[in-house]
């Protein structure tokens, strides 16, 4: 009877053991998990960014624009890092901002391909020499904001909306028809 009563007693002392380790496995598990989305974007440089679906890189789906309408040519201003103006400076956003320029006698839903490239080529070389005052725009208006102002859409539309008020009067021969983002990434 009393091996009996020993061997359940170790039994017992097993298992909770055993419900330990588990246990401090699942802790580990969380706090390894912890770290790495909190810990892990600040000590890689530039970041961590996960794209959740199946896109192709490059691949961007888009309804064609009306017939006649002008949506302009696109004008990559390159991209962007700066801290944002929050408290101890270490938030920053990273963009990627994409002009849409109204060319006087061109629409731009209408052009092929080769047509476009070249309207764009053309279009960078126009702008190069007020290229150092873009940039300056672009410092200022980002730099000057915080993180709460633009994580929520309406902020970042408002933000949009500034940077083209901003950046139009530089750029007195082209009508900005649009201002994309094609990168936003705030760390």
């Amino acid at each position: 009877m009393d091996a009996e009563m020993h061997s359940a007693d170790v039994t017992q002392d097993a298992n909770k053991k055993l419900l330990l380790m588990m246990g401090g496995v699942g802790a580990l598990i969380v706090v390894l998990l912890v770290g790495a989305v909190f810990v892990l974007p600040r000590l890689v440089p530039g970041g961590i960014s996960i794209q959740l679906g199946n896109t192709d890189a490059g691949e961007t789906i888009t309804a064609p624009p009306p017939a006649g309408v002008d949506v302009g040519v696109p004008v990559t201003l390159g991209e962007r890092v700066v801290n944002l103006a929050d408290p101890g400076g270490f938030r920053y956003l990273k963009t990627e901002i994409v002009l849409s320029l109204h060319v006087p006698g061109v629409v731009g839903s209408e052009l092929s391909t080769e047509e476009l490239e070249k309207q764009q080529a053309t279009l960078n070389a126009r702008l190069e020499p007020i290229k150092p005052q873009i940039q300056d725009i672009l410092t200022s208006v980002l730099t000057a904001k915080t993180v709460a102002e633009v994580t929520t859409p309406e902020g970042k539309e408002a933000l949009r909306e500034q940077l083209i008020e901003s950046l139009q009067p530089l750029l007195r021969q082209y009508q900005i028809t649009g201002l994309y983002f094609a990168q936003f990434v705030i760390q």
